[in-house]
């Protein structure tokens, strides 16, 4: 997300030394961030903000003089509202100019008189400040209209009215934004869009060939439906983030890994690299380095560089500022007050005896189609709606005046430095940047690249990945907005993809290609361009707009573990209101869900519909690594590949985070458990603490494991691909099939042309660091390259296990239907071999060295989970044994083929009937149980012994017999004598089978003359016993 930097500690200080007064306000929270300023505070900011506008330092003085005189003149009224009033005494009785109220009469004379006369004194008092105050507003008003009209006249040409107006209406060409005739409507729902569901079937299609070729397999073998769907997930880290994601897709276009990517996930600063390589260069990395080598060598924030870009590159300028151009003018916009309610409503022609014809007519002509839904009851609406289109301005003008006429009060979100900022990032990264003899670059922009939606040309082609730029909403309060609750806050993650834009976690989305648009009720206000992609991709990379606490923390994680210490105590006082405060107020605009009527169906949209505008920031805050969007179980990703650049890597809670959120949204493929590092998390939150102690007991070794590989063995991709930890969802029936999770971290490498070369301590490799020389980003680029190139075998061998584990899925899916259809002849075929064999594979062992097909314990129980057997019950042990198990919980093919035969079954339900069935038949058919429970003996036998532990006799017993009483006591006995009886041997195992059928309860028919095991001549002795009867 961030590293250190001196913005950080700029706000850190500044946070610091208003802590008192934060705190006392932080119950007052909104549910959108934003900054927070007070008293003397706000006043000296504001004084600030004027010195740094006007360039006369007369006129700075003068303006700065009225707003502190102002502050102070605020502050005195309000100590005088708020004084004792009834302690002024002893004026004259001309003082008061009003006599005791009715209420003062009851009260005795004198102090009635003292409690008017004070009333009195106070009025005159505010009456006497709200008159200066007033002069000042004034006053204020006329200094600000003049000096800004000074400041306009030396801005030059370019920045004026008419070249911005010009620059607006690039925002509502139809050329370029042909949506603007579409009319749009808000989805809601959890799935994904049937466009995206076109796109991976077509993709599919796209890299057959291509994916067949990285396993070594031949194209006419590989069924598209068992590529597996593979998904890149970027990190953040500024530009040190871009480059390395460029050089790692470099290596992976080279080894003809990236030609079988279904998604291109990035959070902030890998953001721009796909946004490069779904831009000019095509999906080609190379292409996109040569760009980022001529566009790093000048500073993005040079205002001398973008004087010169704007005179030099006027048609491209106009595009990169064509939306803050459009904000800005609809912001200076002078909006006239909507009415609040029908009734306040004044049509121009109208009259109370007009009929609803002329009353629509009249109020249409003066205040616009949003009069007549204030107007018109709710019941008679629908009509109104059909076919209406929202109007779509032709000329800057008519955009001004429609939005005059159809918003009720702001006329646009307040335009924030993260417009500015991806603007700037627009200009120096995706403009594209070509060498030229020279000296300066060729620049060359395409007005589409300027929109998310043209990128779907082609992801429909399935030429290139589906993009996903991601950013998080810091939502604070209650979810369902009763004030009366106790506020928390959350971060809630959003996509942007080239056919939506939406809410992950709330199930909300609206077409890319309206996203901008102002929305109420799902319906559009008016029509206008597209939100320009330079803006969507500053908010995901806003890291600036961090919380305090996260820019405390770039500090905390960058000093000794002592300062460390002795940071602990002020991070733990400061803790609550550090997270919820924003110096810096993100990426602000129209939110397209706002009362949203599908709102009503959860409290979670009702949420975030409450509100006209959305904030959204750098999902960097929330997790640096875009799991989330991947992690979406409609979406079907079966490989998430791990491209970590962020700083301070090892001691980040990014897979902690992510697990908890596949918790909550019940993405039940997560391999539980995975960590790729030993060390803890730094200052966890609570709910990260307390998941890593439920979910990591026990897995501390993996941990270490994996974290010695890395750093001893030198391997940079590490592979997680079965759970390690138990899943904390519900079981569900079946067991699903595990995603395999490759990461592979931004190390240094000793193999390396430098091996000390370390991209955490290299100053030029700071995440904020926006100039780089040609040696720096070849260094960088081609270190991430040789950490994927000698990983390559290992991917190439995680993704060859997922396709093989997705064809077995979809052969043993494939044979459930057939049985299901064969199931109407009574005499129906038996399973074929493959359909067997592929069911088989479902469980089956496939990481065995030896090569044998076998379904292990972890495999047998996830076939019990499919039949929804309890593992304590009897039913899994008469399954072992209709499979013909040699060993507990170990099934050989050859036994599962017959055995599955022998009961002539051909799905899930069929063979959960049978071993039902079998148990049944147990109670009915004595030499069926008797082989049963003969078997029994050898599955609790360890290391092939002779006899088996009384421990385990006591536990299995009772499960195969049920509760004969024979069986019951032999259990008791044992218990009793458990430090003398420690086996049972398989003569004395047999023989209690024979006693239970022949024993009578009074004992009466027991002889110790029989041929019985000496133990059950003890057993009968202890039962005779007075205590034991």
């Amino acid at each position: 997300m961030v590293a250190i930097s001196a913005v950080s500690a700029v706000f850190t200080v500044y946070y610091l030394a208003k802590t008192p007064l934060l705190a006392q306000d932080s119950s007052g929270g909104d549910d959108d961030a934003r900054p927070r300023a007070e008293g003397r505070d706000g006043d000296r900011a504001q004084v600030g903000l004027i010195q740094s506008l006007y360039n006369t330092e007369s006129d700075a003085d003068y303006m700065a003089w009225l707003v502190s005189a102002k502050g102070r003149l605020d502050g005195l009224a309000s100590q005088v509202q708020h004084l004792d009033w009834s302690a002024f005494t002893g004026f004259t009785a001309e003082e008061s100019e009003q006599p005791a109220t009715a209420e003062l009469a009851e009260q005795p004379a004198d102090s009635a008189q003292d409690i008017a006369k004070a009333s009195s004194f106070k009025d005159r008092i505010l009456r006497q400040l709200s008159a200066v105050q007033a002069q000042l507003n004034q006053q204020i008003d006329e200094t600000t209209a003049a000096l800004g009209h000074a400041v306009q006249n030396m801005l030059p040409p370019q920045l004026q009215r008419p070249w911005v107006a010009e620059c607006a209406q690039l925002c509502i060409d139809r050329e370029t934004h042909p949506e603007l005739l579409k009319t749009t409507s808000v989805r809601v729902s959890t799935d994904i869009c049937g466009q995206e569901v076109d796109f991976q079937q077509v993709r599919a299609k796209s890299i057959r060939d291509n994916f067949a070729k990285f396993i070594g397999v031949s194209a006419e073998s590989v069924d598209v439906r068992d590529i597996p769907v593979i998904g890149i997930a970027g990190s953040g880290g500024g530009f040190r983030a871009m480059i390395a994601t460029l050089g790692s897709y470099r290596a992976m276009h080279q080894a003809g890994l990236a030609q079988c990517v279904t998604y291109d996930a990035a959070v902030s600063g890998s953001s721009w690299a796909i946004a490069a390589l779904h831009t000019y260069a095509d999906g080609n990395p190379c292409k996109a380095l040569e760009s980022v080598h001529e566009a790093m060598k000048s500073s993005m924030f040079s205002t001398s560089n973008l004087t010169e870009f704007v005179n030099e590159h006027d048609r491209i300028a106009k595009h990169v500022f064509a939306n803050i151009a459009a904000r800005y003018l609809l912001s200076a916009a002078k909006i006239d007050d909507a009415p609040a309610d029908a009734a306040e409503l004044q049509p121009g022609n109208a009259s109370e005896q007009a009929t609803l014809a002329d009353r629509i007519l009249g109020v249409a002509a003066t205040q616009g189609y949003r009069a007549i839904d204030a107007l018109v009851p709710e019941k008679y609406r629908s009509w109104l709606d059909t076919g209406r289109p929202a109007p779509a301005p032709v000329s800057v003008d008519e955009l001004l005046e429609t939005a005059k006429n159809t918003l009720r009060s702001v006329s646009v979100p307040p335009l924030s430095i993260v417009d500015l900022y991806g603007a700037l990032l627009f200009r120096k990264l995706l403009v594209q940047h070509t060498k030229t003899d020279g000296g300066k670059p060729e620049l060359h922009l395409d007005p589409q690249w300027v929109k998310l939606s043209a990128q779907r040309a082609a992801v429909d082609q399935g030429r290139l990945p589906m993009p996903i730029y991601t950013a998080v909403r810091h939502f604070i309060g209650t979810d369902d907005n009763d004030p009366d609750k106790e506020q928390s806050h959350a971060y809630q993650w959003f996509e942007f993809n080239p056919y939506e834009v939406g809410s992950i976690d709330h199930g909300a989305w609206i077409p890319s290609w309206a996203f901008g648009r102002p929305m109420v009720n799902g319906r559009e206000q008016f029509k206008i361009g597209e939100a320009h992609f330079g803006s969507i991709i500053g908010a995901a990379s806003s890291a600036f707009c961090a919380s305090v606490k996260a820019m405390v923390m770039e500090i905390y994680m960058a000093v000794p573990s002592v300062v460390r210490t002795a940071m602990d105590p002020l991070l733990d006082r400061i803790e609550h209101g550090s997270e919820i405060a924003h110096p810096i107020p993100p990426y602000t605009l129209y939110n397209p869900f706002y009362r949203t009527e599908a709102a009503s169906d959860g409290v979670g949209l009702a949420e975030l519909g409450n509100k006209p505008f959305l904030s959204l920031m750098d999902a960097g805050m929330e997790n640096n690594l875009p799991f989330a969007p991947l992690l979406r179980p409609e979406r079907g990703v079966d490989v998430i590949v791990c491209l970590d650049a962020s700083a301070n890597i090892e001691i980040m809670p990014w897979f902690a985070r992510a697990e908890a959120w596949a918790g909550d949204h019940g993405a039940e493929r997560w391999p539980w458990g995975a960590r790729p590092w030993a060390a803890d998390p730094l200052r966890p939150s609570k709910a990260e603490a307390t998941l890593d102690q439920s979910t990591l007991s026990g897995t501390r070794s993996v941990r270490e494991s994996m974290n010695r590989r890395i750093h001893e063995d030198n391997i940079r991709c590490v592979v997680f691909d079965q759970p390690v930890a138990s899943s904390p969802l519900p079981k569900k029936g079946s067991v699903p099939r595990p995603m395999t999770l490759l990461y592979l971290p931004l190390l240094p490498n000793s193999k390396f042309r430098d091996p000390k070369f370390d991209p955490e301590t290299a100053d030029f490799c700071g995440t904020f660091n926006d100039q780089w020389t040609s040696d720096q980003i070849d260094l960088l680029a081609d270190l991430a390259s040789f950490n994927l190139t000698q990983e390559i075998e290992r991917i190439r061998e995680a993704m060859t296990v997922a396709y093989k584990r997705k064809r077995a899925h979809r052969l043993f899916q494939e044979g459930l239907h057939r049985a299901t259809a064969a199931k109407a002849n009574p005499k129906g075929k038996m399973a074929k071999g493959n359909d067997l064999q592929a069911w088989f594979i479902e469980y089956q062992d496939l990481d065995r060295s030896d090569g044998q097909a076998v379904i292990m314990p972890e495999g047998f129980e996830r076939l019990c989970g499919a039949l929804e057997f309890d593992m304590d019950g009897i039913e899994p042990m008469a399954l072992l044994w209709r499979l013909n198990a040699a060993e507990l919980g170990k099934v050989e093919f050859a036994g599962w083929e017959s055995g599955m035969r022998a009961m002539n079954v051909h799905d899930t339900a069929e063979l959960k009937q049978a071993i039902r069935s079998t148990i049944d038949d147990f109670g009915r058919n004595a030499a069926l149980f008797k082989s049963f429970y003969r078997k029994m003996f050898d599955y609790l036998r360890a290391d092939k012994q002779k006899s088996v532990a009384a421990e385990d006799a006591v536990a299995v017993l009772p499960i195969v017999t049920g509760n004969g009483w024979v069986f019951e006591k032999f259990v008791k006995f044992l218990e009793a004598n458990g430090d003398r009886i420690k086996t049972v041997s398989r003569d004395q195992w047999q023989s209690l089978l024979e006693l239970s059928k022949t024993l009578k309860p009074d004992l009466s028919n027991y002889s110790s003359e029989d041929a019985w095991p000496a133990m059950f001549d003890e057993l009968v002795e202890w039962l005779k016993k007075p205590e034991t009867a």
